[in-house]
């Protein structure tokens, strides 16, 4: 049975070298929390819980691509604690000026600012060029 679900169009992928700053920076903690433990130090389980956060952050980062384009909607997935999903149809442009943030401008007026630190600087203006396409495209075959 073939799945109902939309796939992906475009990938936007993460900035490497943030990705494996925090790689290395959980690496260390997590280092540092095993090796306090082995001595026997109770500091050992107080380093140890933000090591594991920053494992599973660190995983989350390698795993998942910074931004996904479909065809009605792309979503925005900047850390494990932010992924969000952005409509065409509720946006009438995009302002893309700044080279570290897309502010989405919706039907109504308000205006959203969408950070892009943590993206891949090569993708940045292929990814405002292809946001403006497709809320383009939305605005041609609305009906309202």
């Amino acid at each position: 049975m073939k799945n109902n679900e939309e796939e992906p169009k475009e990938y936007f992928e993460r900035n490497i070298l943030l990705v494996i700053i925090v790689t290395a920076g959980a690496l260390a903690l997590d280092w540092l929390a095993i090796k306090m433990l082995i001595d026997v130090n109770p500091w050992g389980s107080a380093v140890a819980i933000p090591g594991l956060t920053l494992t599973l952050q660190a995983l989350w980062l390698i795993v998942n691509p910074y931004a996904v384009v479909y065809d009605d909607r792309f979503e925005i997935k900047q850390t494990l604690l932010y992924n969000k999903e952005f409509y065409y149809l509720d946006a009438r442009a995009i302002d893309g000026k700044s080279n570290h943030s897309v502010q989405l401008i919706y039907n109504d007026g308000d205006i959203e600012k969408l950070s892009l630190l943590g993206m891949r600087a090569s993708h940045k203006k292929q990814f405002k060029e292809r946001l403006a396409e497709k809320i383009n495209e939305s605005l041609k075959n609305r009906d309202f």
